[in-house]
């Protein structure tokens, strides 16, 4: 009687497999065939109750995959739609959608609990985590903090216990890059490069992390495979920018010139690629540091960072000289912008100071001063500063 009834048993559990395995196949062709609410509908009818865990699964990746509306993940809205038709497109407008209530965090919660060794489930949960995360990394039903520590424990929680692939390899990853555990990111990002070679941002954050652990060959090597593999352009010129400051740790700056130039063509005007890209041709001597020289300057003019950092290029290469030439150059256009104007005297005289022009220094800190008290309180810093340096000339003109 024991063996008829464990062969019952058995034939009932296969039976109950294909039962689900048929479901989940169908709901498939559906959704190959973008006819996402139907596939929605067709997996609710197969399992009312949330109690199958591939069903749940299934359901819970069609939403996060194929929503056109949704309110905090916790409801979506779905829309079949023709071959033709574009899902990114709907998204965008206000199409009419049929609203489910679905929360995929509390049933595949419910769904671990009863069945705590399927770690599908764990996989699906931390896929889950990682969508709140890019999608509400400000305002979701918990701080972001603590949803990207759910992710990850998830996702190793299942990548422990053999259930893993590139995806949630690169959420581990991912989030060990956010706390700064570059070491312990490495073997995450190579592995998702091993299950899956041609996702760009596995080989980007591969490279960022051994970026991070003086590692600049390895770098160099997953850098240009990312540089190779992304069609976007944002992240392309990203990936050419990396390569590029890690030829200039390996010395090699032709090299890393030609790269920041690559970086500068896919997206010109970037105010990172373009300043590096210029301290290297300072310290060349390049042609074009003078004309780029312009390009980051006229990128915010009234911003003070710009002046900073454009001194702080020049004076590291001792061209203190070259910098107040360019400033001096730039005051015909600007003298009636006073914000402009302050900020080019003040740090004209920065420079002279630096080179001791002390006279030259003196009359344009005194300039600066007047135009500043345009702007600024009596008690703003800029003032203290000022006076720190023409104290300092007194006693050098003194002696």
């Amino acid at each position: 009687m024991k063996i008829y009834y464990f062969i019952l048993f058995t034939l009932l559990s296969v039976v109950a497999l294909r039962a689900q395995d048929s479901i989940v196949n169908k709901a498939n062709a559906l959704i190959a065939n973008q006819k996402y609410a139907s596939a929605f509908e067709y997996l609710r009818a197969g399992d009312p109750n949330d109690r199958i865990p591939d069903i749940a699964i299934s359901k819970s990746n069609l939403l996060l995959n194929y929503y056109i509306k949704t309110n905090q993940y916790q409801e979506f809205g779905l829309k079949d739609l023709t071959p033709n038709q574009d899902l990114h497109q709907f998204r965008e407008s206000n199409a009419t959608v049929r609203m489910f209530t679905y929360k995929p965090d509390s049933i595949l919660n419910k769904l671990i609990g009863e069945n705590p060794t399927n770690y599908k489930l764990r996989n699906a949960l931390g896929n889950f985590y990682y969508e709140v995360h890019l999608k509400y990394p400000e305002d979701w039903l918990l701080p972001d903090s603590v949803v990207v520590q759910y992710m990850k424990n998830n996702y190793e929680e299942a990548y422990n216990n053999g259930v893993y692939d590139f995806w949630s390899l690169f959420g581990i990853g991912y989030a060990y890059l956010l706390d700064d555990e570059y070491e312990k990111a490495i073997p995450f990002f190579r592995k998702s490069t091993e299950l899956n070679e041609n996702y760009s941002l596995s080989h980007y954050n591969l490279a960022f992390a051994y970026s991070n652990t003086d590692q600049p060959q390895e770098c160099l090597e997953s850098a240009l495979k990312a540089y190779e593999l992304q069609i976007l352009p944002e992240f392309k010129a990203e990936s050419a920018r990396l390569i590029a400051m890690t030829y200039e740790d390996l010395k090699d700056d032709k090299k890393a010139l030609e790269y920041y130039r690559i970086s500068d063509q896919i997206q010109p005007n970037d105010y990172s690629t373009l300043s590096l890209m210029l301290a290297l041709e300072i310290k060349l001597n390049d042609f074009q540091c003078r004309n780029h020289t312009v390009q980051l300057f006229s990128l915010d003019p009234d911003n003070p960072v710009i002046f900073q950092d454009l001194l702080k290029m020049y004076s590291e290469n001792e061209k203190e000289k070259e910098f107040i030439e360019f400033m001096e150059d730039m005051k015909p256009k600007y003298r009636q912008v006073i914000p402009v104007m302050a900020n080019i005297l003040f740090h004209q005289a920065i420079a002279q100071y630096e080179i001791e022009e002390w006279v030259a220094a003196k009359i344009n800190f005194e300039r600066a001063r007047s135009l500043f008290r345009n702007l600024y309180s009596a008690n703003h810093s800029v003032f203290k500063v000022i006076d720190s340096y023409t104290d300092v000339i007194k006693k050098k003109k003194s002696r």
